[in-house]
C-alpha cells in the first residue's frame, strides 16, 4: 500500500473512494484507509503525523486491507473461521493481523462455526448424500472444534433416508450386476461415503432390486462364453473348468447357478 516511509509526514490531500479513504502525504506516499480508521486518527489536510502515530496508521491500514479481503470470502460462500484464516495467511498477512480480523468477524456475526457446521451437516450432507462419519471428517479438516462436532445431531431416520436414496441410484447404475454382488457393491460404496455400517447394510438390502431371472440367465451365459473363450487358449479339461468357475464367481453369480449352467453347457 505504501511506496516508502519517512519520519514525519503532513497530510496533503484526502479523497473518499469506493474502496475507502485515500490519504496522500507530503512525501508523496499514499495509503487507503477504512472510514473507521480515518476517523479514529482524526486525519485532515495539513495534519502532521509523528513517527509513532504514522506507524500506528500503517498497522491499521494493514488490518483494514486484511479485513476487506476477508469480507470478500464471507460474501462469496460459507467458510469456517479456520478456512478464512488459512486463505488470509496464504495472502501474506501477519498472523496477529489475521487473528484480529477473525475475532472482528466473529463479533460481527459474519462467521459462526456452530452455524456453519450445522448447515454443512444438514444441507451439504443431504445434497451430496454423505453420511455422518464423512461429514465429521470434512468438518474436522475445516478446523471445526471437537466440542461443536460432538454436539451435531445425526438422526437415524435422516441418515437412513439419505442412504436409501443413494443406494437406489446405485442400484439403477449397476442393474446388470448380479444381485448378490450388487448388494455388496452398494454396501461398500455407502461405507465409503461415511454411513454407519448398520445403516449401509440395511439401505443396501432395502434398495437393491431383485434381478430378473431371465435377464440374469442371459448375463450368466454371456459371461460363461467370454470366460471360456479367454481361458481355452491356455487351458483344457479340469483346469479350464476351474478357471471359468472362478471367473463367474468373482463376477458375483451365485454358486448354484454357476454350477448348473456349467453342467448344462459342458454336457
Amino acid at each position: 500500500m505504501l511506496e516508502k516511509r519517512t519520519g514525519e509526514n503532513v497530510v496533503s490531500s484526502v479523497k473518499v473512494m469506493p474502496q475507502g479513504v485515500k490519504v496522500v502525504l507530503s512525501s508523496g506516499e499514499k495509503v487507503i484507509l477504512s472510514l473507521d480508521t480515518y476517523t479514529e486518527f482524526h486525519l485532515y489536510v495539513g495534519k502532521q503525523l509523528e513517527p509513532a502515530e504514522y506507524q500506528k496508521i500503517l498497522e491499521y491500514a494493514g488490518h483494514d486491507d486484511c479485513y476487506v479481503s476477508a469480507l470478500r470470502y464471507v460474501g462469496r460462500d460459507m467458510y469456517s473461521k479456520e478456512e478464512i484464516a488459512r486463505k488470509l495467511l496464504a495472502q501474506g498477512y501477519a498472523y496477529s493481523t489475521v487473528s484480529e480480523v477473525i475475532n472482528r468477524l466473529e463479533e460481527q456475526k459474519l462467521i459462526d462455526d456452530v452455524a456453519f457446521a450445522r448447515t454443512y451437516a444438514d444441507d451439504v450432507g443431504d445434497l451430496r448424500l454423505i453420511g455422518s462419519q464423512r461429514i465429521i471428517y470434512d468438518l474436522r479438516s475445516k478446523g471445526i472444534d471437537e466440542s461443536i462436532l460432538s454436539s451435531l445431531p445425526f438422526p437415524k431416520e435422516k441418515e437412513m433416508e439419505k442412504a436409501v436414496r443413494l443406494a437406489t441410484s446405485l442400484d439403477r447404475r449397476y442393474y446388470r450386476t448380479p444381485y448378490a454382488k450388487r448388494v455388496l457393491k452398494i454396501n461398500s460404496i455407502l461405507l465409503n461415503r461415511g454411513f454407519d455400517g448398520t445403516i449401509a447394510h440395511e439401505a443396501a438390502e432395502q434398495a437393491t432390486s431383485a434381478s430378473d431371472p431371465g435377464v440374469e440367465r442371459v448375463e450368466l451365459e454371456k459371461a460363461y462364453h467370454l470366460a471360456e473363450m479367454k481361458f481355452s487358449r491356455k487351458f483344457t479339461g479340469y483346469e479350464l473348468k476351474q478357471r471359468i468357475y472362478a471367473a463367474l464367481i468373482r463376477k458375483g453369480f451365485p454358486h448354484d447357478e454357476v454350477k448348473e449352467i456349467m453342467e448344462e453347457l459342458q454336457s
